[in-house]
C-alpha cells in the first residue's frame, strides 16, 4: 500500500545460531526492520534536498522540538497491529486479504498488477522483485 505494508513473518523453526531466539521474535524482527528502513530513508531524503518532494517528506517526517527527547523523525506509526496466527486457515485468510488489499482500495483491478504483493510470488512463482519463503 502506499502509506502502509503487511507483513506475515513466520520465524523458522529450527535454531541456526545460538541466538536463534532473539532472532525470531517477530517484535524484534518488526523493530530491526523500522530501524534500518527508516535510517535509510532518512539519509537519501537529506542527500536530496535538491528535490521538492525530499523537503516535503523530510519536513512531514520532523518532530516538534517539544516532542522530541533522543528523536527528531518518526518514520513509522507509534503502534503496529500484530496477531499471533495458528493455524494454516488463519493464515491463508491473512494472506487472502493482504493480497486482495490493493484491490478494495480501487489501486489495481488485479492482485497480481500491485509491484509489492506476495501475489506474484506465490501464484506465478515471480520473485523478480519481492522474494520470500513459502508459507503454504
Amino acid at each position: 500500500m502506499p502509506e502502509h505494508f503487511h507483513a506475515l513473518i513466520w520465524p523458522a523453526a529450527e535454531p541456526r545460531t545460538r541466538w536463534y531466539w532473539a532472532e525470531a521474535n517477530p517484535s524484534a524482527i518488526m523493530q530491526k526492520l523500522e530501524d534500518r528502513t527508516a535510517l535509510f530513508m532518512l539519509k537519501n531524503l537529506r542527500e536530496d534536498l535538491g528535490y521538492a518532494w525530499c523537503q516535503k517528506m523530510l519536513a512531514r517526517v520532523t518532530l516538534a522540538a517539544t516532542i522530541h527527547r533522543h528523536a527528531h523523525f518518526r518514520v513509522w506509526q507509534r503502534k503496529i497491529y500484530d496477531m499471533n496466527i495458528w493455524s494454516p486457515k488463519k493464515r491463508d485468510e491473512k494472506l487472502n486479504f493482504m493480497h486482495n488489499n490493493p484491490l478494495k482500495r480501487g489501486l489495481f483491478k488485479h492482485a497480481g498488477d500491485w509491484p509489492w504483493s506476495s501475489w506474484r510470488f506465490y501464484f506465478w512463482n515471480d520473485g523478480a522483485i519481492l522474494g520470500m519463503d513459502k508459507m503454504l
